[in-house]
């Protein structure tokens, strides 16, 4: 079984380009589903607003990827990359520890693979397999983070900077809609000195932000519109596969947005001074030039990381072989005993002394095979499912 990815991410296309490709939930599931009928046998799907990437595990022909991916989001062209075997695994270690991040070493990637890991792993759409490789890839992240430790920063770091040239950040009424990751990330910085007032489709996650931030006001998702033209801030971060806020919303609003959602939240032609990805581009290449410094020694423990892996996936395979094997064994002693209890007149004793030696027999034929697998002195493991009929077996 081969590990694969196939994607686009922001180095291939812009923000508004991107947008075409991301997943809800919802679809995530829907598109993991599909590509089990082609024969994909696991999947774990991660979209964010820099990339949308499906990871995949498969023993079948995979050239039809490119194309289900393109029909499914109804798209003639992209510039999608495919990768497989090790420098999948080497994409999926790059992109977790941020060196392929808009925003290089940025922090909330590691957090985004964990729930896309864990999205997987409630959907039942993994494996031994893809389950080793993604828990190899967060604990390795983690170590360096820890190795090769630098300030912490994000997107929401630099668009609040980027928001203080242009903003007073004092007394401001602030609206923040969504209560995910991206928007409860901007209350430390806002928390003490303004007015924050959250909405929410799902207002049961905005009662629990308030124990933990009492001073946040809250209202009703379907009243976000009325505000428009009390607040000085919109901060918008939901995860809506469409716009929530659209341009005829801002005819007589004054207020500045932030906007840093893939698909985008606020209508790109509204006529208000709206922060984005795009917007961010020079903070995000002054910060890259400072943070890059480590990035050549991680790239060599990562092909260290690969390395190791790639032994125990290989072990995983062997392990089945050997498991195979001894399962094959006991199938022959079985049979083997029918055979002769039915031919035979013997005694309870006798029966006895024959299973176990029929046991002892084929587990001593089994012996040489086994040893040789566990020990890697056979590397081509289709040649011992072959030799011993396994595959078929096990599809029976």
């Amino acid at each position: 079984m081969e590990f694969a990815v196939i994607g686009v991410s922001h180095k291939q296309l812009a923000l508004d380009k991107r947008s075409l490709f991301s997943f809800t939930d919802t679809q995530k599931l829907e598109f993991s589903s599909l590509l089990l009928t082609y024969g994909i046998e696991q999947v774990l799907i991660l979209s964010t607003c820099n990339r949308s990437e499906v990871y995949l595990m498969y023993q079948t022909d995979i050239d039809f990827l490119p194309s289900i991916y393109l029909n499914y989001f109804n798209q003639a062209e992209a510039p999608l990359y495919v990768k497989t075997g090790d420098e999948a695994f080497r994409h999926l270690l790059k992109v977790t520890c941020g060196l392929e991040s808009m925003l290089i070493r940025e922090d909330q990637i590691l957090g985004q693979v964990k729930q896309a890991y864990d999205f997987t792993c409630r959907m039942s759409l993994g494996g031994k397999e893809l389950s080793l490789i993604f828990q190899e890839t967060l604990n390795f992240v983690k170590k360096m983070k820890h190795k090769y430790q630098q300030p912490s920063i994000s997107l929401t770091h630099l668009a609040v900077e980027h928001l203080k040239k242009v903003s007073n950040l004092y007394n401001q009424k602030i609206m923040i809609c969504g209560a995910g990751e991206i928007a409860t990330s901007f209350i430390p910085y806002l928390y003490d000195n303004n007015e924050l007032i959250f909405s929410n489709r799902n207002s049961g996650k905005l009662v629990k932000l308030k124990q933990q931030y009492p001073k946040i006001k809250i209202i009703p998702f379907n009243q976000r519109k009325i505000l428009l033209d009390q607040v000085n801030i919109l901060i918008s971060a939901t995860a809506s596969p469409h716009l929530i806020f659209n341009r005829d919303d801002f005819i007589s609003s004054q207020l500045i947005a932030i906007d840093l959602t893939i698909p985008r939240d606020i209508d790109k032609t509204a006529s208000i001074q709206c922060i984005d990805l795009d917007t961010l581009n020079h903070e995000v290449a002054v910060n890259n030039q400072l943070r890059s410094k480590d990035v050549e020694k991680i790239n060599s423990e990562i092909d260290i990381k690969i390395r190791e892996v790639r032994t125990k996936l290989d072990s995983i395979k062997y392990d089945y072989v050997i498991q195979s094997l001894q399962a094959k064994s006991m199938q022959l002693v079985n049979q083997t005993y029918e055979i002769l209890v039915n031919k035979l007149s013997l005694t309870a004793r006798e029966r006895h002394i024959l299973e176990k030696t029929l046991k002892a027999s084929f587990m001593q034929i089994m012996k040489d095979p086994i040893h040789c697998v566990k020990t890697n002195q056979i590397n081509d493991l289709e040649v011992i499912n072959k030799l011993f009929s396994l595959k078929e077996d096990n599809e029976e």
